[in-house]
């Protein structure tokens, strides 16, 4: 990397530093600091939920597996962004007007305390835990874009910008940095990709100079294949309704109808922008093939492709979108712990100072933590395969308990919220430590065992009273801030026009589904019908969110 790259990179880097300083004047009211004072709109939230989930984990960790296993890995991003535009329909409004800030807290209000406290401190280190796979994918792509090999100084680099930025602005810092991040991320990423299919003679060469398969979106076999998309397609939905750094931004929204524009625009935006990653990582395998660690692919074309100073942008944009997610999720944790752990335990209530000191000494911490688990990510088979590890066993029981049980089966109890999800947690633990199995059959596991475990206990133990039940069953209907407002989202449209557009919606749904399972035979058109069917799905979910 020439000097004029590295001046780029450390003004962009410095920029960054002293936006955190300038938020910090803003932060008055914890809600300053965990949701932006509940003030974003559509547009800023989808950018900000967009900017979020397009980082260093697509463009290294995914891009290596593209570069090694082939295309369909793509589905990881588009079954994301169709639960993403699920989740804002008909799950996180209701969570939007019980006014919470995070999904421990809606688990008192639909359990109890105990709960609450149980699943806010195992959180804490499975969202940790995720920052460190984030925090791994910067340091490998900055290793082989600079050429300085050092792990430990990357680490510091990336870590304490992220930290101190997040620490001093709260959600307001990471809010309107994410929106200037988004820009440079989407102008590198466009930058990147001609130029690699370039180098390979656009799609009719990289057709022909790869194995066959490896453009096959739904696949019979192999690790990423029919049933893949099924299992991530089930966690997508999870992740999009109960994920802290995620829900972090969409409590921040100014009403409930922002929250589902803003959360289905984010899901169709992102969706193109998963050829921005897995395109140019197929193309190193025809640049560049037999490298060592797939997680070089990308960085390793970017430091022999990019001519001086357009490296320097590209390398901003990449840097940009990484530091989002840290900071996002750091913010996200941070107002877990204090939420959820510190407030719920205190015996007298918290001050607004002590609780942003508490909220911003978390902050270090779990920055700390970060840069722990950001070393034991190579020894896990690298990005993905750690991360997809750790959300098969932990995150599925979680939205089983909380979200498909507390949402739709009254006669869940609070005992039974602990056993499904610390059987479906253990369950999974044992199918991928004992049994060995893989990501797929680990998640349909510890799903099984929490949707198994939690009504058997349910019923046998004593249900939760019914006026606890009511606030959060109103909530699935309505709110007084928006009978107060007269904008009123309806989770099942109350026109004929929103009633078609759910209808064009669910035909989507079923097709993609079908597409998928038809997979399983090995047909070419089983792609074609997937894909069709997910662009139908998001066209209804577009149309549905602008009729009432």
């Amino acid at each position: 990397m020439a000097l004029v790259d590295g001046v780029i990179v450390v003004v962009f880097l410095l920029i960054t530093f002293f936006i955190g300083i300038f938020f910090y004047k803003w932060v008055g009211e914890p809600d300053d600091f965990y949701v932006a004072g509940r003030q974003l709109t559509p547009f800023i939230l989808a950018a900000v939920i967009t900017a979020t989930n397009v980082n260093l984990y697509s463009f290294v960790g995914q891009a290596g597996i593209a570069y090694k296993h082939g295309i369909s890995i793509l589905w990881q991003t588009w079954t994301g962004n169709m639960a993403l535009v699920f989740s804002g329909l008909f799950i996180i409004p209701i969570m939007r007007r019980l006014r919470i800030r995070t999904i421990p807290e809606f688990l008192e209000f639909r359990y109890d305390k105990g709960v609450r406290t149980l699943v806010g401190i195992l959180w804490v280190f499975r969202l940790a835990f995720w920052l460190g796979v984030v925090l791994y994918t910067a340091v490998v792509a900055a290793q082989a874009i600079t050429g300085v090999t050092s792990f430990t100084f990357w680490i510091v680099v990336f870590a304490v910008i992220a930290i101190i930025y997040t620490m001093l602005g709260g959600m307001w810092s990471v809010a309107f940095t994410d929106v200037v991040q988004f820009v440079f991320m989407l102008g590198g990423a466009l930058i990147v990709l001609p130029m690699a299919m370039a180098a390979v003679g656009w799609m009719p060469g990289l057709v022909a100079k790869l194995p066959p398969d490896s453009l096959t979106l739904v696949r019979a076999e192999g690790t990423y294949n029919w049933k893949f998309i099924l299992a991530i397609f089930l966690l997508g939905i999870e992740w999009a309704s109960v994920d802290q750094g995620l829900l972090q931004r969409a409590f921040g929204a100014e009403s409930t109808r922002s929250l589902a524009k803003g959360m289905v625009l984010a899901g169709i935006i992102t969706t193109p922008f998963a050829l921005l990653w897995n395109l140019p990582g197929l193309a190193a395998a025809v640049l560049y093939p037999g490298l060592q660690n797939a997680d070089q692919a990308i960085p390793t074309l970017l430091a022999r492709m990019l001519p001086t100073g357009i490296l320097g942008l590209v390398l901003c944009g990449l840097i940009s979108s990484q530091l989002s997610t840290i900071s996002g999720n750091l913010n996200g944790v941070a107002t877990l712990f204090t939420n959820d752990i510190y407030e719920s335990l205190k015996k007298r209530p918290a001050t607004n100072r002590e609780i942003l000191f508490i909220a911003r000494t978390m902050t270090l911490v779990i920055g700390i933590l970060m840069v722990v688990f950001a070393y034991f990510v190579p020894r896990m088979g690298g990005a993905v395969e750690a991360y997809l590890t750790i959300i098969g066993i932990m995150d599925m029981p979680l939205f089983i308990v909380a979200i498909f049980y507390g949402l739709l089966w009254k006669r869940t109890t609070p005992v039974a919220a602990w056993a499904g999800y610390i059987a479906g947690a253990l369950t999974g633990i044992y199918g991928k430590v004992v049994l060995g199995y893989d990501f797929n059959m680990t998640t349909f596991l510890s799903a099984f065992a929490a949707l198994l475990v939690t009504p058997v206990v349910s019923l046998i133990t004593k249900p939760v009273s019914p006026e606890k039940i009511d606030i959060v069953w109103r909530a699935r209907h309505i709110s007084d801030e928006e009978i107060a407002s007269g904008m009123v989202y309806h989770i099942i449209p109350a026109t004929v026009k929103g009633r078609l557009a759910f209808l064009l919606y669910l035909l989507g749904a079923v097709i993609f589904i079908a597409g998928v399972i038809l997979g399983r035979t090995g047909t070419a058109i089983a792609s074609w019908i997937a894909v069709g069917g997910m662009v139908i799905y998001f066209l209804g979910a577009l149309v549905r969110i602008y009729v009432e």
